[in-house]
């Protein structure tokens, strides 16, 4: 742990870098290099193994960044610091093995994988057409860093939650047919109703087997369907608006999506292939704070609204 007071300037008895130009990266990487281990951020520590510097001493704290979220934005995009530790040789690994052989295994976690099903704490997550046969989809682990607190009752304090289970759904719209109806749903026993929405975007929300669990979708037509809903009105009042028995679906595109009435997923038709993918959400809480309601854990939306 002494290390981590440690700049690498003070490490390798490096004098202090003087950039020759003011630019992002070399100030970025001078101010850096005079920084205890303990204070780099993860674009610093990015920043500095993409040009190679200190890998003895940034691997590790890289890894412990990663083991966390494998998708960890920096100041790019998300996984950014992944794609900058995957460039690295072999041979820039011969003084962290034991780092090494946990970065292959994040690497294997965070590739998306080819499923047909994909088991939930509240049921299996499939992907089927009209007539009921299953497709494959793609499920990749993608922890978004949207911050959220709880309030425990023991530490009497709201405290940060994070989860490991969060997902992305990707059905890929090359495996699809224009026209045919679609459903993604999660078969349990499980209750499921609505849980949140925003602009393109809605989340249904289940409590059951000691865990809260949320499957959101991307509706890029969320704002025409608002546009074409009709208004309801009682006694000369406007009391809200409901879907039009027949909605004029030449000012739609890409995919007309709607959540079944159960709310235990969505089903969808493809109207074009104007997107390459439709995208889903999908993450669960465990329930580990003591004397918290199943209620409290509904911020899991937070995380599926796309």
């Amino acid at each position: 742990m002494e290390i981590l007071k440690k700049s690498l300037n003070e490490i390798y008895g490096w004098e202090p870098m003087e950039p020759e130009s003011d630019t992002y990266v070399l100030r970025t990487a001078a101010r850096a290099l005079r920084l205890p281990l303990g204070d780099l951020s993860a674009e610093e520590i990015r920043l500095l193994i993409g040009q190679k510097t200190g890998l003895k001493y940034l691997l590790p704290l890289a890894v412990d960044i990663l083991k966390k979220n494998p998708m960890t934005q920096t100041c790019y995009y998300p996984g950014d610091l992944l794609a900058v530790c995957k460039q690295l040789a072999p041979s820039d690994w011969d003084m962290n093995p034991a780092e090494q052989r946990a970065f292959q295994e994040i690497v294997k976690s965070a590739e998306p994988k080819q499923v047909t099903e994909f088991e939930t704490p509240c049921g299996l997550l499939t992907l089927t057409d009209a007539e009921g046969e299953r497709l494959s989809f793609q499920v990749q682990q993608f922890i978004w860093d949207y911050s959220v607190t709880i309030y425990d009752n023991l530490a009497q304090e709201e405290v940060q939650f994070v989860s490991p289970y969060q997902y992305t759904i990707t059905v890929p719209v090359s495996s699809l047919t224009v026209g045919t109806e679609y459903i993604l749903r999660l078969n349990g026993d499980c209750k499921c109703a609505y849980g949140d929405s925003d602009e393109c975007a809605v989340a249904s929300l289940v409590n059951g087997n000691n865990v809260t669990l949320s499957l959101g979708a991307q509706d890029l037509n969320d704002a025409e369907k608002d546009r074409q809903a009709e208004p309801v009105v009682q006694n000369g009042v406007l009391t809200g608006y409901r879907q039009p028995a027949q909605y004029d679906e030449s000012k739609f595109r890409s995919c007309l999506i709607f959540n079944l009435p159960d709310w235990s997923g969505y089903h969808f038709r493809l109207l074009d292939r104007s997107c390459p993918e439709i995208l889903f959400r999908l993450a669960w809480a465990e329930h580990t704070l003591t004397d918290t309601e199943p209620d409290s854990y509904s911020f899991v939306t937070n995380w599926t609204i796309i």
